[in-house]
């Protein structure tokens, strides 16, 4: 597939699906793929482990150009898809860096959706 293709698909199915986690990504788009490769923040905060990297630059790719919204998640919706990370759960943003890896379970969705959802003045 290549890169506008997997975008495109990307895209489309979090678009029918709504409030996607990188675990649905991760079945749909890279199977049981295990690659050596994280989404992180700075602060010593994991999105997500193990995704092929061209899956990895087609989420981050249109979450910087505005296409895909992330927003933050709970580990229950990565539990219903069937994945979660062996790290703890972060719960809340921290001041410092942490000293240990933890995790930010992120959900995914269309802008536009987003967009409709957010409470008056919030959207710009």
């Amino acid at each position: 597939m290549t890169e506008p293709e997997l975008r495109e698909a990307i895209y489309a199915f979090v678009e029918e699906h709504d409030f996607v986690t990188f675990a649905a990504i991760h079945k749909a788009f890279a199977g049981d793929a295990r690659e050596s490769t994280e989404i992180s923040l700075p602060g010593n905060r994991i999105i997500w482990l193990g995704l092929p990297k061209p899956v990895i630059d087609a989420v981050t790719g249109m979450i910087a150009e505005g296409i895909l919204a992330a927003i933050p998640g709970h580990v229950a919706a990565y539990r219903r898809d069937g994945r979660v990370l062996p790290l703890p759960v972060e719960k809340r943003p921290p001041k410092t860096p942490h000293k240990e890896a933890k995790w930010l379970p992120v959900l995914l969705r269309t802008m536009e959706a987003a967009k409709a959802d957010a409470p008056e003045g919030e959207d710009d």
